[in-house]
Protein backbone atom coordinates (compact mmCIF):
# COMPACT_ATOMS: atom_id res chain seq x y z
CA UNK A 1 0.00 0.00 0.00
CA UNK A 2 2.77 2.36 0.86
CA UNK A 3 4.81 1.89 -2.64
CA UNK A 4 1.57 2.63 -4.62
CA UNK A 5 1.33 5.78 -2.37
CA UNK A 6 4.79 6.65 -3.29
CA UNK A 7 4.29 5.40 -7.26
CA UNK A 8 0.83 7.99 -7.43
CA UNK A 9 3.26 10.62 -5.78
CA UNK A 10 6.22 10.25 -8.05
CA UNK A 11 3.62 10.06 -10.47
CA UNK A 12 1.41 12.54 -9.35
CA UNK A 13 -0.08 14.93 -12.85
CA UNK A 14 1.28 18.22 -11.19
CA UNK A 15 4.75 16.95 -11.85
CA UNK A 16 3.81 16.03 -15.11
CA UNK A 17 4.70 19.38 -17.07
CA UNK A 18 8.06 19.82 -15.15
CA UNK A 19 9.01 16.11 -16.57
CA UNK A 20 7.93 17.41 -19.99
CA UNK A 21 10.08 20.09 -19.71
CA UNK A 22 13.16 18.29 -18.61
CA UNK A 23 12.49 16.04 -21.75
CA UNK A 24 12.62 18.53 -24.35
CA UNK A 25 15.66 19.99 -23.03
CA UNK A 26 17.15 16.94 -23.28
CA UNK A 27 15.92 15.66 -26.43
CA UNK A 28 18.77 16.16 -28.53
CA UNK A 29 17.22 18.36 -31.01
CA UNK A 30 18.25 21.97 -31.01
CA UNK A 31 16.10 22.71 -27.68
CA UNK A 32 18.87 21.45 -26.01
CA UNK A 33 21.14 24.55 -26.78
CA UNK A 34 18.46 26.86 -25.51
CA UNK A 35 20.33 29.28 -23.46
CA UNK A 36 20.59 28.39 -19.63
CA UNK A 37 18.98 31.47 -18.34
CA UNK A 38 15.67 31.05 -20.55
CA UNK A 39 15.48 27.38 -19.52
CA UNK A 40 15.48 28.75 -15.97
CA UNK A 41 12.90 31.38 -16.50
CA UNK A 42 10.82 28.55 -18.26
CA UNK A 43 10.91 26.27 -15.28
CA UNK A 44 9.95 29.10 -13.00
CA UNK A 45 7.05 30.28 -15.00
CA UNK A 46 5.78 26.02 -15.49
CA UNK A 47 6.50 25.02 -11.68
CA UNK A 48 4.61 28.35 -10.53
CA UNK A 49 1.38 27.66 -13.27
CA UNK A 50 1.11 24.36 -12.87
CA UNK A 51 2.36 23.53 -9.20
CA UNK A 52 2.69 26.35 -6.98
CA UNK A 53 -0.25 28.42 -7.21
CA UNK A 54 -2.87 25.33 -8.36
CA UNK A 55 -1.60 24.04 -4.71
CA UNK A 56 -1.58 27.19 -2.48
CA UNK A 57 -5.40 27.95 -3.51
CA UNK A 58 -6.09 24.39 -2.08
CA UNK A 59 -6.03 25.39 1.76
CA UNK A 60 -8.74 27.67 1.15
CA UNK A 61 -11.29 26.07 -0.75
CA UNK A 62 -10.49 23.49 1.85
CA UNK A 63 -11.23 26.25 4.49
CA UNK A 64 -14.57 27.08 1.83
CA UNK A 65 -15.53 23.56 2.31
CA UNK A 66 -15.22 23.15 -1.68
CA UNK A 67 -13.11 20.20 -0.71
CA UNK A 68 -12.88 18.16 1.92
CA UNK A 69 -9.27 16.22 1.13
CA UNK A 70 -6.29 17.49 -0.67
CA UNK A 71 -6.27 14.07 -2.78
CA UNK A 72 -9.58 15.75 -4.73
CA UNK A 73 -11.08 12.02 -3.76
CA UNK A 74 -14.45 13.23 -4.04
CA UNK A 75 -15.72 13.75 -7.76
CA UNK A 76 -18.24 16.37 -7.00
CA UNK A 77 -15.22 18.30 -5.54
CA UNK A 78 -12.91 18.47 -8.04
CA UNK A 79 -14.83 20.99 -10.26
CA UNK A 80 -13.90 24.26 -8.60
CA UNK A 81 -10.24 23.38 -7.95
CA UNK A 82 -9.30 22.34 -11.87
CA UNK A 83 -11.25 25.39 -12.44
CA UNK A 84 -8.50 28.12 -10.82
CA UNK A 85 -6.14 24.91 -12.34
CA UNK A 86 -7.02 25.88 -16.02
CA UNK A 87 -6.94 29.54 -14.79
CA UNK A 88 -3.10 29.19 -13.55
CA UNK A 89 -2.43 27.47 -16.55
CA UNK A 90 -3.70 29.92 -18.61
CA UNK A 91 -1.74 32.75 -17.19
CA UNK A 92 1.57 29.98 -17.46
CA UNK A 93 0.56 29.62 -21.27
CA UNK A 94 0.51 33.22 -21.74
CA UNK A 95 3.66 34.05 -20.37
CA UNK A 96 5.67 31.46 -22.47
CA UNK A 97 4.03 32.32 -25.47
CA UNK A 98 6.73 35.28 -25.07
CA UNK A 99 9.42 32.80 -25.91
CA UNK A 100 8.84 32.37 -29.83
CA UNK A 101 12.59 29.66 -29.57
CA UNK A 102 10.35 27.24 -27.13
CA UNK A 103 6.79 27.77 -28.65
CA UNK A 104 6.41 24.03 -28.06
CA UNK A 105 6.26 24.33 -24.39
CA UNK A 106 3.63 27.37 -24.53
CA UNK A 107 1.45 24.56 -26.73
CA UNK A 108 1.77 21.46 -24.31
CA UNK A 109 0.40 24.18 -22.18
CA UNK A 110 -2.32 25.08 -24.24
CA UNK A 111 -2.76 20.98 -24.48
CA UNK A 112 -2.87 20.50 -20.87
CA UNK A 113 -5.55 23.30 -20.71
CA UNK A 114 -7.73 21.38 -22.88
CA UNK A 115 -7.16 18.11 -21.23
CA UNK A 116 -8.46 19.51 -17.73
CA UNK A 117 -11.32 21.42 -19.58
CA UNK A 118 -12.16 17.67 -20.74
CA UNK A 119 -11.59 16.35 -17.30
CA UNK A 120 -13.55 18.71 -15.71
CA UNK A 121 -16.65 17.91 -17.73
CA UNK A 122 -16.50 14.16 -17.49
CA UNK A 123 -16.03 14.46 -14.06
CA UNK A 124 -19.39 16.17 -13.43
CA UNK A 125 -20.93 13.07 -14.27
CA UNK A 126 -17.88 10.17 -13.82
CA UNK A 127 -14.76 9.93 -11.92
CA UNK A 128 -12.47 9.67 -14.92
CA UNK A 129 -8.43 8.89 -13.59
CA UNK A 130 -6.71 12.50 -13.38
CA UNK A 131 -3.84 10.65 -12.30
CA UNK A 132 -3.82 8.50 -15.62
CA UNK A 133 -4.59 11.44 -17.66
CA UNK A 134 -1.38 13.05 -16.50
CA UNK A 135 0.64 9.81 -17.66
CA UNK A 136 -1.17 9.66 -20.56
CA UNK A 137 -0.15 13.01 -21.46
CA UNK A 138 3.37 13.05 -20.65
CA UNK A 139 3.65 9.54 -23.30
CA UNK A 140 1.36 11.75 -25.85
CA UNK A 141 3.96 14.58 -25.64
CA UNK A 142 6.81 12.41 -26.10
CA UNK A 143 5.57 10.54 -29.09
CA UNK A 144 4.20 13.92 -30.78
CA UNK A 145 7.52 15.79 -29.97
CA UNK A 146 9.17 12.65 -31.37
CA UNK A 147 7.19 12.93 -34.83
CA UNK A 148 7.82 16.87 -34.99
CA UNK A 149 10.99 16.99 -33.98
CA UNK A 150 12.69 13.81 -34.94
CA UNK A 151 14.11 13.92 -31.24
CA UNK A 152 15.30 10.45 -30.00
CA UNK A 153 13.41 9.95 -26.90
CA UNK A 154 12.91 6.00 -26.61
CA UNK A 155 14.55 5.82 -23.41
CA UNK A 156 11.93 8.38 -21.99
CA UNK A 157 8.88 6.58 -23.79
CA UNK A 158 9.39 3.15 -22.33
CA UNK A 159 9.96 4.87 -19.30
CA UNK A 160 6.45 6.95 -19.45
CA UNK A 161 4.84 2.52 -20.58
CA UNK A 162 6.46 0.97 -17.24
CA UNK A 163 5.27 4.22 -15.25
CA UNK A 164 1.92 4.34 -16.46
CA UNK A 165 1.22 0.41 -15.93
CA UNK A 166 2.67 0.89 -12.47
CA UNK A 167 1.06 4.08 -11.95
CA UNK A 168 -2.01 2.46 -13.10
CA UNK A 169 -1.98 -1.04 -11.11
CA UNK A 170 -1.01 1.46 -7.71
CA UNK A 171 -4.78 3.36 -8.21
CA UNK A 172 -6.47 0.13 -8.44
CA UNK A 173 -4.57 -0.76 -5.57
CA UNK A 174 -5.54 1.75 -3.54
CA UNK A 175 -9.14 0.91 -4.62
CA UNK A 176 -8.85 5.14 -6.07
CA UNK A 177 -10.45 4.13 -9.12
CA UNK A 178 -12.52 1.23 -11.57
CA UNK A 179 -10.15 -0.45 -14.31
CA UNK A 180 -12.54 1.46 -16.63
CA UNK A 181 -11.62 5.13 -15.35
CA UNK A 182 -8.14 3.72 -15.49
CA UNK A 183 -8.13 3.03 -19.02
CA UNK A 184 -10.32 6.20 -19.64
CA UNK A 185 -8.20 8.69 -17.65
CA UNK A 186 -4.96 7.73 -20.02
CA UNK A 187 -6.60 7.28 -23.53
CA UNK A 188 -7.92 10.58 -22.75
CA UNK A 189 -4.60 12.19 -21.68
CA UNK A 190 -2.47 10.70 -24.44
CA UNK A 191 -5.11 11.42 -27.14
CA UNK A 192 -5.57 15.16 -25.89
CA UNK A 193 -2.14 16.34 -25.57
CA UNK A 194 -0.72 14.54 -28.60
CA UNK A 195 -3.26 15.73 -31.11
CA UNK A 196 -3.57 18.83 -29.59
CA UNK A 197 0.06 19.49 -29.70
CA UNK A 198 0.15 17.89 -33.28
CA UNK A 199 -2.26 20.25 -34.49
CA UNK A 200 -0.76 23.64 -33.14
CA UNK A 201 2.26 22.86 -33.97
CA UNK A 202 1.79 21.70 -37.79
CA UNK A 203 -0.35 24.87 -38.02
Amino acid sequence: MNLSRIISRVAHPMLMPLYSIFVIFHSGTFLDFTPPQLVRVIYLIVGISTILLPISVLPLLKAQKFVSDYGLNERRERLVPLAFTIIFYALGFYLLMKFPITRIIAHLQLAAIVSIGVIALISTKWKISIHMAGIGGFIGMVLSFTILYAGSLRVYFIAGILLAGLLGYSRLKLNLHTPLQVYAGFILGFVVIFSTVMLLQLY
